[in-house]
């Protein structure tokens, strides 16, 4: 740790070093004055075109590498989007170099590229979307569904291997799934999605998506309005407004936004539970929840010089009260023979405190150190109350009612400082996390303990990365280390049992070059993922007379092995990867001492769970129509042992895509989305139904492109119907899933004098958030 603030400090004072190679600097932009980040930038010999030396431009533009002594040197700038620059320069500044963008000349006819292109940047696979088709679809949801290997779920986005991203917007940590609706694809530059992302990143990140945004120029008021309904069985809203201000070198922005939501689901289980005598459930559940939500958020970022700006913003999200109602009937039989039939009619209100979220930043460079520093401070309170009015046939009726509240606070700040070193960027930084939530559970009448628990958590963890360019092709190479102490109380007491510190180290190396035509890249990475504070709770939860649920806090933390590989032939994206999972969470049960017919689902860790994936994508352009064709496979090795015998849930998952996009004529666009799942196990549940669904819509613009009508229609045949075996120590439950996807939406917008926010805070603590 000493040695580590010590590169810290050097960093910090880096400008007053000087390196015995001469340097070459210089900044690059488009016709629009616009910079270019990740620009590739090499010095070739005028005698050989001979590499000497590389690097890539930073996200202002502006690069610098420094060579041994030489008269004349060749330097050569390329990107994927524009004509690649030669100049023959000496050892100084070249000034600004104007990049023109790429077209393809036939006869007398000039056509702009208009299909989605592919390319490896020194992270992942960056998508670009400026200049394609893609910038038409409405909004960045619409283009996150062109990623390769990125599928949307029903409770967010998911990387096909890798789970649940982070998403990035200009740098900026994007907290609320609202902004992607609020960002529209035609101010999209491009999509780069990070499947093994390095060290700067949280441990338990194991995907990241970053989007960039096409810079905005112009002053005064601007703002973007918008309104979508959804009717489906219920009827849905969305409504916001969009508004910035800018002036000179100070730019004030914000958000209006409400949602009006209505569900429901139904489900059909069957559970059995092997004990002294074979417990069977048919049980029927139909689940109905409403809700609105209330969000404003506003924010301000002061640009000091060119290289130095600070900003600021703070979100206000209120939510009334919330209501669901359950139906949740049961017919039990005890070795074969009726015990009893349930009617269980199931409240709940659900109140929340408004939640509270600041953020601020600096992002600027004390010579030639770059610094990023952000800090994030997070507070809510969140009550919940249900009533089970549980009707028996043959056994006595009962009431059960419960109470929780949850109050969170979070503290989270980051460092990062950058300094060029060796013709590379050395990066080195720390991260800390400070939190703490009350979880209180009453149930006044004593079905089940009621709790009082206090969780806190501190975490720190310092950094280093190191990326360089070469003839041999990229490397970057980094270091996390992350040291965690955690501390739980219930009913005031601290519990040391269940207290814990621990320390982990956290590699990552990626490295990258162009064979021919194709780009490559390696990479492995070591991540962790942490137990939510809902499943270290040790609060128990009625579900009827016979199911129970909790956590566990003595759950450990898993530790993830990635290997992947990924390549890139003109349309064409494949990648492999294979990962091993230490101490891998997965909901388990177990039987209630002294009544085994009762049981208490809960979580375990299994000593390693092993899987790996292999995906491609295709995405040509013929004619009028744009496809993106994806096809995936996911593969596990599991024995799990159980007190019923062992089983193995190998079985692989095969997941494809077909995405099509007409550009036809008057501003008209027409898409077509179809996907599949196929039956097959995901650590201990197999899914035993296979999932199509089919989505298609128009979009039409006018006035300029400044309204926008979006009219269509998701799941079409209504196939999201999903079937899950789950496979537990004494139980095995099958639940079939029927939810209330199929609806038609319309969606109107309108903007006017539009800019996009020059805030560029990356957010602290992202992961922290999530877990609460």
């Amino acid at each position: 740790m000493k040695q580590f603030f010590q590169v810290i400090m050097l960093l910090a004072f880096g400008n007053a070093m000087q390196l015995n190679a001469q340097k070459i600097t210089g900044s690059i932009v488009d016709e629009k004055n616009t910079p270019i980040a990740y620009a590739n930038v090499a010095v070739l010999s005028v005698n050989d075109s001979t590499f000497l030396q590389g690097t890539i431009s930073k996200n202002n533009g502006s690069f610098e590498l420094g060579i041994a002594s030489a008269k004349q040197v060749l330097l050569k700038v390329s990107s994927i989007e524009f004509e690649t620059f030669y100049r023959t320069c000496t050892i100084c500044n070249v000034g600004i170099i104007v990049m023109k963008e790429r077209s393809q000349i036939l006869g007398e006819v000039t056509i702009k590229e208009h299909r989605p292109t592919y390319t490896l940047t020194a992270e992942g696979l960056q998508t670009n979307v400026q200049g394609t088709v893609l910038s038409k679809l409405g909004t960045a949801e619409d283009i996150l569904n062109f990623i390769p290997g990125l599928q949307k779920k029903s409770n967010g986005y998911e990387v096909f291997g890798k789970g649940s991203p982070v998403i990035y917007i200009d740098g900026r940590l994007q907290r609320d799934d609202s902004e992607l609706d609020q960002l529209k694809s035609e101010n999209i530059k491009n999509v780069e999605l990070i499947t093994n992302p390095g060290a700067k990143y949280d441990a338990s990140v194991r995907a990241v998506i970053k989007i960039k945004t096409k810079a905005k120029v112009g002053e005064g008021l601007g703002f973007e309005l918008s309104s979508c309904y959804y009717q489906s069985e219920n009827l849905d809203l969305r409504d916001q407004m969009n508004w910035n201000y800018r002036h000179r070198k100070l730019d004030l922005f914000g958000t209006l936004y409400y949602s009006k939501d209505e569900g429901r689901n139904e489900s059909w289980l069957t559970q059995d539970v092997y004990v002294d005598t074979l417990w069977h459930q048919d049980n029927y559940q139909l689940y109905k929840k409403k809700y609105q939500t209330f969000s404003n958020k506003i924010g301000l970022n002061y640009s000091i010089d060119e290289n130095n700006s600070i900003g600021a913003t703070y979100t206000l999200k209120q939510k009334p009260d919330e209501h669901a109602r359950t139906i949740f009937n049961t017919n039990l039989t005890a070795n074969g023979k009726y015990y009893d039939k349930l009617e269980n009619d199931i409240t709940a209100v659900s109140s929340y405190q408004p939640d509270h979220l600041v953020s601020a930043y600096y992002h600027g460079a004390i010579g030639k150190t770059e610094v990023d520093f952000n800090s994030d401070y997070l507070f809510n309170k969140y009550s919940h109350k249900a009533n089970f009015n549980e009707i028996s046939h043959n056994k006595d009726s009962r009431v059960v009612t419960s109470s929780s509240f949850e109050r969170n606070q979070m503290f989270a700040s980051k460092l990062i400082l950058g300094y060029p070193l060796f013709g590379g960027m050395f990066n080195a930084g720390a991260e800390y996390t400070r939190t703490k939530r009350n979880d209180d559970y009453i149930n006044n009448e004593g079905v089940v303990p009621s709790a009082f628990s206090l969780l806190e958590e501190q975490n720190i963890s310092p950094f280093i990365e190191y990326s360089l360019s070469s003839k041999l092709g990229s490397l970057s190479a980094g270091l996390r280390y992350e040291h965690v102490n955690f501390d739980y109380s219930e009913d005031g007491k601290h519990i040391d049992g269940q207290s814990r510190n621990f320390s982990n180290l956290f590699p990552s190396i990626s490295w990258s070059r162009e064979l021919g035509k194709m780009q490559m890249q390696f990479s492995y990475s070591a991540k962790t993922q942490r137990p939510s504070y809902e499943q270290l709770s040790n609060n128990i939860a009625y579900g009827n007379r016979f199911t129970l649920q909790s956590g566990n806090p003595l759950l450990k933390h898993e530790i993830i092995h990635d290997l992947s590989f990924m390549g890139v032939l003109k349309f064409i994206h494949f990648g492999l990867s294979y990962n091993d999972r230490k101490n891998a969470i997965i909901y388990w049960s177990e039987q209630m001492d002294g009544n085994p017919s009762v049981t208490r689902i809960s979580y375990k860790n299994l000593n390693s769970l092993k899987s790996a994936t292999a995906s491609i994508s295709l995405s040509p352009k013929i004619g009028l129509w744009s496809p993106e064709f994806y096809m995936g496979v996911n593969k596990q090795w599991l024995n799990l042992e159980t007190k019923r015998g062992a089983y193995k849930l190998n079985d692989p998952i095969f997941s494809s895509s077909l995405y099509n996009v007409f550009d036809l004529s008057h501003n008209w666009t027409f898409t077509v989305e179809m996907n599949y799942t196929s039956k097959g196990d995901m650590a201990n549940c197999s899914q035993t139904k296979e999932v199509f669904y089919m989505n298609a819509g128009a979009i039409k613009t006018f006035c300029h492109d400044r309204f926008i009508i979006k009219l269509g229609c998701l799941d079409i045949f209504h196939g999201k119907k999903t079937g899950d075996l789950l496979q537990n120590n004494q139980m095995a439950a099958l639940q079939i899933s029927q939810y209330d996807s199929r609806e038609v939406y319309l969606t109107l917008r309108y903007k006017f004098n539009v800019t996009r926010s020059k805030y560029k805070g990356t957010g602290a603590g992202s992961s922290e958030i999530n877990r609460l």
